[in-house]
């Protein structure tokens, strides 16, 4: 069931904040893995094709746009095993059988952010945008002065009508989260920090988050069919048609992940982390956050056409009144 219609006490500061989002200027987009890649890690070139053209549109419209993607660890897998299997010798191969190869992450992801760096821009070349690799590691963000350079980089990209692409530096990364988890094909880390963090370095009027799923979905115990929430608000409890929506303190472990999401290939901590950094851009001075599916063709320009898409998270500042928790 699609909750589109909110409770009446909130459909006037939702209705407004979407409505607004038709003038945002500024935007950044996070790309997610489920959407940069199908599940067997291969590039889902369609998928961004539909992404680039309609970058391209808001483009003409005047907005700036950073770009911030992930994929490059799938995708660095994929051709690496491909060529790893080429340069066996046959009976090698029909002794190895089926088993997959062992690959390195970091070695992965050096050639996969080649390749997706590639592909974006050849598709934006074909309508004339010009496109920047920005990688940053976790102690970047750390760093006040690399910080600042970075945030002074984007800007300037911007200024000179370039999308900046920017990425984890996965090749480098000492991080021990591994962004797949091989047993399952979960998702376990997907860049959503990253994507909020410079959304707020930036100060950006929209931070738009592409997944694999249509929204936050929740549902009131086990049986019951999953809901999409057309609204969220941090710290606040919205009750609709007698089902209270709680705080993020309802997610769970992956046997309870149908309390907020259903058929996607995020991990529930994965899933956590991108709620936990959407909130954290708007409670930071991001006017808005939306979280839908980048599989739809339209998605991105349906958001900022004002359309009741996705699960939009606002500040608790242009909420309506709710009860705290």
């Amino acid at each position: 069931e699609d909750m589109s219609a909110p409770h009446a006490a909130s459909l006037p500061a939702e209705v407004a904040l979407r409505r607004s989002l038709r003038f945002a200027r500024r935007i950044v987009i996070k790309v997610g893995t489920p959407v940069v890649n199908h599940v067997d890690g291969n590039l889902a070139l369609g998928r961004i094709g539909a992404l680039v053209e309609q970058i391209a549109q808001l483009r003409q419209r005047g907005c700036e746009i950073v770009l911030v993607t992930s994929g490059a660890i799938g995708s660095g897998k994929v051709r690496l095993r491909r060529n790893l299997a080429m340069g066996k010798s046959l009976r090698q191969s029909v002794m190895q059988g089926r088993k997959a190869i062992d690959v390195d992450q970091n070695v992965s992801a050096a050639l996969g952010q080649a390749l997706l760096m590639n592909m974006y821009e050849t598709l934006l070349a074909k309508y004339n945008l010009a496109c920047a690799q920005i990688l940053v590691t976790d102690d970047d963000l750390e760093d006040n002065e690399t910080l600042s350079q970075c945030r002074d980089t984007v800007c300037e990209l911007l200024q000179l009508g370039t999308i900046p692409i920017v990425n984890d530096n996965d090749a480098t990364t000492t991080r021990a989260v591994s962004v797949m988890d091989e047993t399952t094909n979960e998702i376990v880390y997907d860049n959503d920090a990253l994507a909020a963090r410079i959304a707020l370095e930036i100060r950006a009027d929209l931070l738009v988050m592409l997944t694999d799923m249509d929204g936050l979905y929740t549902a009131t115990d086990a049986a019951s069919e999953p809901m999409r929430l057309s609204l969220y608000v941090p710290g606040s409890l919205i009750v609709r048609e007698g089902i209270k929506f709680d705080t993020l303190g309802t997610l769970g472990p992956v046997e309870t992940r149908g309390v907020f999401a259903t058929r996607t290939r995020l991990a529930a901590a994965s899933l956590e982390l991108l709620m936990s950094a959407a909130c954290s851009a708007t409670a930071g001075g991001v006017r808005a956050a939306v979280v839908t599916s980048g599989h739809h063709p339209h998605a991105l320009l349906r958001i900022l056409r004002g359309e009741d898409i996705g699960t939009l998270v606002m500040q608790a500042v242009h909420a309506p009144a709710a009860a705290k928790l």
